[in-house]
């Protein structure tokens, strides 16, 4: 199966966004779909046939991937899906910003910096509106497409990944030598925050058994190490946790950023990142077997046992206790 990608540049510090297409018995099928520019327009209008564009599959809904699909849908008549989880946040948006509102102040932040934040994250020339004519993809996807889908979440709550003969379109759930930021969110279907840890050690050991696949990632080079990819994410992670350890037990976020970066953030939403980020470790500390577990099913673990080790403040040779074969299912029943 013929699969074409597509470069395309975004206004956000991740850069570039890749997005690809192939071939089905009606027409093209277009896999994530870039950010809302110009450029962007015109990149679609001058090199790609719209006319016969007939699926656009988004990995999740973060605006560098769904952005232009709407624009799309609207040129060529193509049917837009969206994972399921991402389709809660569209169908219930008034009150998921109401929720995130609650979270982001239970982590220490005051209600006028959740009023910036809001105001940032809602603002159609950054962030692509959602559309609100989609289809979900567990529930609507069509079985003649000659593609298949896993759920991976952790990046989002809603990652998934796109099977098309040997290749793996997996959005940004594996990126080469980017430690990409587990983006906070309300978890719709059970209420509360969504723990991008739990998800993310589920992900670990799925990710892993599309090994042998050609990786296409949502950004950077393809074809992706898988397991270099996860080595790097883990080893960032647990070097990132060991600057964090002082504060292990400390569940005011906002504090522990003031006391880390003495200098001071000042840009509203590279602030809400970096908090995410420390949400993610404090998980970690929370339950650092639970990224042990995911590890040996993988195979990974000897080579970050003896960072591990000094995360968690034990002395060479010593193991963790892992009681039980614990289940990590982050599956969604539609």
């Amino acid at each position: 199966m013929q699969i074409v990608t597509h470069r395309l540049d975004t206004p956000y510090i991740i850069g570039p966004v890749y997005c690809y297409s192939l071939e089905s018995m009606d027409g093209l099928i277009l896999v994530d779909c870039g950010a809302p520019t110009e450029e962007a327009k015109r990149y679609y209008l001058e090199s790609f046939d719209l006319s016969r564009l007939r699926h656009i599959l988004v990995t999740h809904g973060h605006s560098d991937h769904y952005g232009l699909a709407e624009w799309l849908s609207a040129k060529s008549g193509a049917r837009i899906y969206f994972p399921y989880r991402d389709y809660l946040k569209i169908r219930e948006q008034r009150e998921y910003l109401r929720l995130m509102g609650d979270i982001v102040q239970g982590m220490g932040f005051s209600d006028f910096y959740y009023q910036r934040f809001l105001a940032v994250v809602t603002d159609p020339d950054f962030f692509a509106p959602l559309p609100q004519d989609i289809a979900v993809v567990e529930r609507d996807f069509p079985n003649d497409l000659g593609l298949d889908f896993i759920d991976c979440p952790g990046h989002s709550q809603s990652d998934l990944v796109y099977l098309a003969g040997d290749c793996a379109m997996t959005g940004d759930t594996l990126l080469p030598g980017v430690f990409q930021t587990p983006v906070l969110e309300v978890d719709m279907v059970h209420g509360g925050r969504f723990n991008n840890y739990e998800a993310y050690c589920a992900s670990l050991v799925k990710l892993a058994a599309l090994e042998g696949r050609r990786i296409l990632p949502g950004h950077g080079d393809a074809p992706v190490d898988i397991r270099q990819a996860q080595l790097f994410y883990v080893r960032k992670l647990l070097r990132r946790a060991e600057l964090l350890r002082p504060w292990r037990h400390e569940m005011n976020i906002s504090h522990i950023m003031s006391e880390m970066f003495t200098g001071g953030m000042s840009e509203i939403f590279h602030v809400f990142l970096k908090a995410c980020e420390l949400l993610f470790i404090q998980d970690f500390f929370r339950e650092p077997e639970r990224l042990a577990v995911s590890l040996r099913q993988v195979g990974l673990y000897d080579q970050v046992e003896e960072l591990y080790g000094r995360v968690l403040g034990r002395k060479a040779g010593d193991r963790e206790q892992v009681t039980g074969d614990r289940r990590q299912e982050t599956g969604d029943n539609v």
